[in-house]
């Protein structure tokens, strides 16, 4: 008998161990299942507002020569060499490339935020909705230092505007989604993690605090989004590590691409402090000289000249410690504080000194534009100008005055002319091939110093409905005729 018992007792015991797997097995179904639908609705719930860009540039292969044939100089050509006052000049021969990335809606007007590099240069840009409806776009404003740009299409009906979530508080190890067209595979979704925050020293921008990410990550899908599991954007998608078997990407922080999203939308320009340093990690033997407790702090390694920092007093191998009474562990650290901050404010920054603490007022003055950029970088982008600028308006140009900064960006000594800075796509200009960071120095035989001479000139062509430009791209001058629509 007892031995029956025993038998019954094994095999209640064993179902009860069965029924336990089972059910274990169930549960983790389930929360496989869970998960997977939560990939599904935020790919649902995103994919509207995510499009696809395409770019049109215009890019200088080789010389040509005015008169290929190697004939006789013409009339037309000895009319600009009159003209122009100089010798005859070749001129770059030129053709169109295309390109792609994508980008996000962060407004139902048809606002859309995307990489400074996917619109870099572009002669001309159509947008890919959703839907599939094309449309034609023009670029807002550019932010070169952190490689963003906004861009607008007009749209008869309003669009599906992204929602953003507060970048501070994105984990590591928490999942992310990442949407967009790599390699002109459209509406592309992938999924990963968060495998750091804070990343800078990468060389890539001017300014760098990404968000790292092990997501898929291609050609292509710069300018889309990266997305927390509620369908909230926590980073812009912007660059990848080409190595092979890295699988390792890089998005801006959602908090401060909003932020600056918001100010080139509503101004055309970013407002940004600065304070005019380059900086580098105290290092184990730097701290051991000072008999410093810990690695805490930045090193000035360069104070920009005229630069607020300059200007106060801060000198090279200063080590930062606080700023305003808040301790600064890292340079990451130094460089967020400060961007946080408004134009015009006063911070106490406390820094040792050869061993002794210091501590300094710093007025913070709004960064220059080309500030950390390479001369290959472009300008940064102004907004249109409005009516009222006359000519310049009807031929889709934004000028500004050259400046030092611009000056060397562009790699150019000279002080003189009108730096293009933006070029309505469909537009007179863009027809005739004008491009962004060229310099204007002549309009109908008038040399241009500012845009008082450039409104003054362009009446000139009045007459036929045209103007002869003479610009500098790349360090070559070159002509181009503009020929404005006549009116009926």
């Amino acid at each position: 008998m007892k031995y029956r018992f025993a038998a019954i007792f094994i095999a209640i015991a064993l179902l009860t161990v069965s029924v336990s797997e089972v059910r274990a097995v169930s549960s983790g179904l389930e929360v496989a299942e869970s998960m997977q639908q939560a990939f599904v609705n935020v790919a649902r719930t995103l994919k509207p507002s995510v499009v696809n860009i395409q770019v049109e540039k215009t890019v200088s292969g080789g010389i040509r020569w005015s008169d290929p044939g190697g004939g006789q100089q013409g009339d037309v050509e000895e009319f600009f060499k009159h003209f122009f006052r100089g010798p005859q000049r070749s001129r770059p021969e030129e053709f169109k490339t295309q390109g792609a990335g994508s980008g996000l809606i962060i407004n139902s007007d048809g606002t859309i935020l995307t990489n400074n590099h996917v619109v870099k240069d572009s002669s001309k840009l159509r947008v890919k909705l959703h839907d599939g409806r094309e449309l034609d776009a023009e670029i807002v404003g550019q932010d070169p230092q952190t490689d963003l740009a906004v861009i607008r299409v007009k749209s008869d009906k309003p669009l599906l505007a992204a929602e953003f979530a507060n970048s501070d508080e994105v984990e590591a190890g928490q999942w992310c989604i990442a949407v967009g067209n790599p390699l002109g595979l459209e509406q592309t979704v992938t999924v990963g993690v968060v495998s750091a925050v804070g990343r800078s020293g990468i060389g890539a921008t001017a300014i760098e605090d990404f968000i790292q990410t092990d997501a898929s990550i291609n050609p292509g899908n710069s300018g889309g989004p990266l997305v927390n599991l509620k369908g909230k954007v926590i980073g812009i998608n912007t660059l990848i590590f080409n190595a092979p078997g890295s699988g390792i990407g890089f998005a801006i922080p959602s908090k401060m691409a909003s932020r600056i999203a918001l100010q080139i939308a509503t101004g055309g320009k970013v407002q940004r402090p600065y304070i005019g340093i380059s900086m580098q990690a105290v290092t184990d033997e730097l701290a051991g000289h000072f008999s410093l407790k810990d690695r805490d702090g930045a090193v000035v390694m360069q104070v920009a000249a005229g630069g607020p920092a300059s200007k106060s007093g801060i000198r090279a191998m200063d080590i930062i410690r606080k700023i305003d009474g808040n301790i600064m562990k890292s340079t990451n650290d130094v460089q967020k504080y400060i961007l946080g901050r408004d134009v015009g404010v006063e911070v106490n920054i406390e820094l040792l000194r050869n061993g002794r603490t210091e501590n300094l007022r710093v007025p913070l003055e709004q960064m220059p534009d080309a500030y950390g950029l390479a001369p290959s970088e472009s300008v940064p982008v102004r907004p249109g100008l409005k009516g009222g600028e006359g000519k310049m308006e009807e031929f889709g140009l934004s000028l500004q005055n050259m400046t030092p900064e611009l000056a060397r960006s562009l790699g150019t000594e000279s002080r003189d002319g009108l730096v293009v800075t933006n070029v309505r796509s469909g537009s007179p200009a863009e027809k005739a091939g004008l491009k962004s960071g060229d310099v204007i120095t002549q309009i109908n035989g008038v040399e241009i110093k500012d845009k008082k001479d450039a409104e003054a000139a362009l009446k000139e062509g009045n007459k036929n409905d045209s103007s002869v430009f003479l610009i500098n791209r790349a360090g070559s001058p070159m002509f181009l005729v503009m020929q404005l629509a006549k009116k009926d």
